[in-house]
């Protein structure tokens, strides 16, 4: 009761307007996990983590997706599954940082999960407006530092403890499955022993889509003590020493710029004149979670950063742009900025000159045919990069040498931005919606754990 008056409490600190705001672009989040059935059909389907925070009490949602998995026979005495060993793909939804579910990433993480054999993780961050700057990166450190950190007491164990347990449980259920009634009614289904699960943090990979692209990269930045916050290094610790794989989906890379700041393609739907004064919805939202001053931190912005020296000596990026977004101009920055500072050889970018922001999130029937097919084509390369990065190999020369600049469908021609910015937008969420015109989105597969 006292968390209930404690939510009710800072909610009604918001302002109607930011509240009716919110209300309307958090709606797709009250679709329930049950939906992913239909949405996400190829499975699997994710389980529920609630992993404690650094803040004692609070905890943060995970969406945990596990391979299909062979168990032991409960007489051989075994507690490791057939795989034994996962490797670990973290997922950070996009939204803005003000909407956005786990529930959207469904099928790009039921995807990596299936192809890689990986436990792919989704972390739930908490959000503006209630939980401003640095609310989600925090939550995002958390997540990581459960995962490699050992001195973390909040939530190393206790990541590794809940994902046993979930396995544990489908060892259980195909047990009883197989069960004859007479041996279920009496209860002589064996229960399975406690599971030896291995988390392979030899093998990691981070990932997300605009707003979460944002915090795959920041998970692989040291960020300087700057406008008033300490020295924030890394969650991946300096002298690790194994390729890190970061696939950065269109992301939201400088956070100065509102929504309307930003330079649209003149091939763009444009946008409804503004009366003076007036913020569009977008703006409004994403000027509830950074103010206009903290929007330059590293942290906030993590494409500002020095590439030589702040970026993660092992990390392996995977760049996928698409060029009908606001944000296909900062991250062309970005690229022209990693290669200036020498880390090249580690970027491999791939433009979707045609392609709307979000495409790869949104469902099938939203979908042309070219845009379906480019959707499962970028999947296919995010799986073949995180698959060479871990094998050792030069994920970037191998798939430069075989894509070049280009895969299927993206064209030969650069695109060129209009340099007049549009000064003002309309009130709607659009296609051009969601911190870098970011769209709601599943689609294809999850089901329960086939055991």
């Amino acid at each position: 009761m006292e968390s209930i008056r404690h939510h009710v409490s800072r909610w009604s600190q918001q302002d109607l307007s930011t509240l009716a705001k919110t209300a309307l672009v958090r709606l797709p989040r009250a679709v329930p996990m049950d939906a992913l059935r239909i949405t996400s059909r190829e499975g699997p389907q994710p389980f529920r983590l609630d992993l404690p925070s650094r803040q004692a009490g609070r905890t943060i949602p995970l969406y945990v997706f596990i391979p299909p998995t062979t168990f032991p026979s409960p007489e051989s005495g075994e507690s490791t599954p057939d795989l034994g060993s996962y490797p670990v793909v973290m997922d950070y939804h996009g939204g803005g940082f003000y909407l956005g579910s786990c529930l959207e990433q469904a099928p790009f993480c039921a995807r990596l999960c299936r192809e890689l054999k990986a436990v792919v993780i989704s972390v739930d961050y908490r959000m503006a407006p209630l939980d401003k700057f640095p609310a989600a990166i925090e939550d995002a450190d958390d997540a990581v530092r459960a995962l490699l950190d050992t001195t973390y007491t909040p939530g190393y164990q206790a990541l590794r403890d809940g994902i046993a347990e979930f396995f544990r449980a489908h060892w259980f259920a195909a047990l009883q499955a197989k069960a004859t009634k007479d041996e279920r009614r009496v209860d002589r289904v064996p229960t399975p022993p406690p599971l030896n699960i291995n988390l392979d943090t030899t093998k990691i990979a981070f990932s997300g889509a605009s707003s979460g692209g944002n915090i795959a990269l920041n998970v692989g930045m040291h960020v300087p003590a700057d406008l008033g916050f300490p020295d924030w290094p890394s969650p991946i610790p300096r002298d690790y020493s194994h390729p890190v794989a970061l696939l950065l989906l269109y992301p939201a890379l400088d956070l100065r710029q509102l929504p309307s700041e930003r330079t649209r393609h003149e091939r763009m739907p444009a946008v409804k004149p503004r009366k003076p004064g007036k913020q569009s919805l977008d703006d409004h939202l994403a000027s509830t979670y950074v103010s206009r001053e903290l929007a330059a931190h590293g942290r906030a912005s993590p494409g500002l950063l020095d590439i030589a020296t702040q970026l993660h000596p092992r990390a392996k990026i995977l760049l996928i742009l698409s060029g009908l977004d606001t944000l296909w101009e900062q991250s062309e920055a970005w690229d022209a900025k990693v290669r200036a500072e020498g880390r090249g050889a580690d970027l491999k970018t791939m433009r979707y000159a045609d392609r709307k922001h979000g495409w790869t999130t949104f469902p099938e029937v939203a979908l042309n045919k070219e845009e379906r097919r480019t959707r499962l084509e970028v999947l296919d390369e995010c799986v073949k990069f995180t698959s060479l990065t871990w094998a050792g190999r030069d994920a970037v020369g191998v798939m430069e040498r075989e894509d070049g600049d280009n895969v299927n469908a993206q064209g030969k021609e650069k695109v060129s931005f209009e340099k007049a910015r549009v000064d003002q937008e309309g009130d709607d969420v659009s296609v051009d919606s969601r911190d870098g015109d970011e769209q709601e989105g599943r689609d294809e597969i999850v089901h329960p754990v086939t055991v």
